[in-house]
């Protein structure tokens, strides 16, 4: 569905590694393999290593590798599912139950942090964490058929921040709350301490990880987390989702879901959301630089572009949701770090009539995307701070003028 669906601006390529396809452990993860590469999704099944299967887990110098990799930007997302019983032949020094997929993904750089890997929940009807939307005829909400195979989807509870659900989320017909339901899903993890040699920071701060959105327990009510994000971009290295499991990529979970209906649309915004979200910095800049030549071109834009920073930013914002997504935008208005604080039409109204300008001078290769964005974003910036100072101007002398005019 992802690459049926690759907006113009992008183009995705996906291969699919099994880690023992050929051999034990003989696809290991090298910095040459994940130069290849500008994102990872990790989708592991074995809990851990094993007499025979001595590499199951990540060796350190997978470990090391890919630290530097996602420390240059390199996307990850980081699935599992729920936990079994410790295998009978594994180390008995490890815990009681274990995840699955802990093997692959629980050494991970930072991004195994982020789902629990040694204990509950598991597979059982008392400790399972239960997403299933109840069909119409009353089935036992306790087994995977039909309700894993059914249409009928879970419903998500999407945390807000201005109003706006998180960018992966956000639709082109509004937000995203449907996803994959599934009977006994994983748990996600916020961790309680954030060492700086682990998790850096940038000019705004240190970003920390956040649950996004939630499923419900329609069994008793009890609300879980579905899927969580680290913004590393914000602090110069890489992106990071955490799924509580990876039902809700493929497996019967999704083989309900009519092809053209409203749910898997719905799920497809939402993967192709996801691979743009985890896009590093240098690939985003590539997008931009398409992004700026259609909204240039765009006869819509044009027809305003006179009118301020305001008008043709608002314009041009509206055109970039609906082909790309909020996420997107947020790319293209702030490619640095942090949060700008500037309204984004604004900052994306002078960019779009500096590229304009721009233009004028050739194609799309021609065009200094770097330099035409530093000019657009010190323009807006500029423009807001004019704003700024005379709403403040304005406001001197009103304390005074309140007290006389009420006395």
């Amino acid at each position: 569905m992802i690459l049926e669906n690759e907006p113009f601006f992008a183009h995705f390529e996906v291969d699919l590694i099994n880690r023992h396809d050929g051999g034990h452990a003989v696809n290991k993860l090298t910095a040459d393999v994940l130069g290849r590469y500008e994102q990872v999704w990790f989708f592991g099944l074995l809990p851990c290593d094993l007499p025979g299967q001595p590499e199951n887990e990540l060796v350190d110098s997978e470990v090391a590798a890919l630290r530097v990799w996602m420390d240059a930007g390199g996307g990850v997302l980081i699935c599992g599912d729920h936990s079994n019983p410790r295998p009978p032949e594994a180390d008995p020094s490890l815990p009681d139950y274990l995840n699955l997929g802990r093997a692959l993904g629980h050494r991970v750089p930072r991004a195994g942090e982020l789902r629990v890997w040694n204990d509950r929940p598991d597979s059982s009807i008392e400790f399972s964490h239960n997403t299933h939307q109840p069909d119409p005829w009353g089935s036992d909400i306790n087994a995977p058929i039909p309700n894993d195979l059914d249409p009928y989807p879970q419903e998500l509870i999407l945390r807000k921040q201005g109003g706006r659900p998180h960018a992966l989320f956000q639709g082109r017909r509004g937000p995203i709350t449907v996803f994959p339901d599934h009977m006994h899903e994983g748990q996600l993890l916020i961790p309680e301490q954030y060492p700086a040699d682990v998790w850096p920071s940038g000019r705004a701060g240190q970003p920390k990880p956040e649950i996004v959105a939630r499923g419900t327990d329609k069994r008793d009510g009890q609300v879980y987390g579905v899927s969580s994000v680290y913004d590393g971009a914000a602090a110069g290295v890489g992106r990071i989702v955490a799924d509580s499991t990876w039902h809700h990529y493929f497996d019967l979970n999704l083989w309900g879901f009519q092809k053209g209906g409203e749910v898997l649309d719905r799920l497809t915004e939402y993967y192709v959301n996801l691979t743009l979200w985890l896009t590093p910095k240098p690939v985003k800049q590539e997008m931009n630089a398409q992004l700026l030549y259609w909204l240039s071109n765009s006869l819509n834009v044009r027809a305003v572009v006179q009118e301020g920073f305001r008008v043709p930013g608002i314009t041009a914002a509206g055109l970039v949701r609906e082909v790309g997504g909020q996420g997107v935008l947020d790319d293209l208005v702030w490619p640095l770090e942090g949060t700008p604080g500037v309204p984004e039409e604004l900052l994306l109204g002078a960019v779009v009539k500096e590229s304009v300008a721009a233009m004028s001078s050739g194609g799309v290769e021609a065009l200094d995307t770097v330099g035409v964005v530093e000019r657009g974003l010190r323009a807006g910036t500029a423009e807001y701070a004019a704003e700024l100072r005379a709403a403040l101007s304005g406001l001197e002398g009103l304390d005074e003028a309140i007290t006389q005019g009420l006395r």
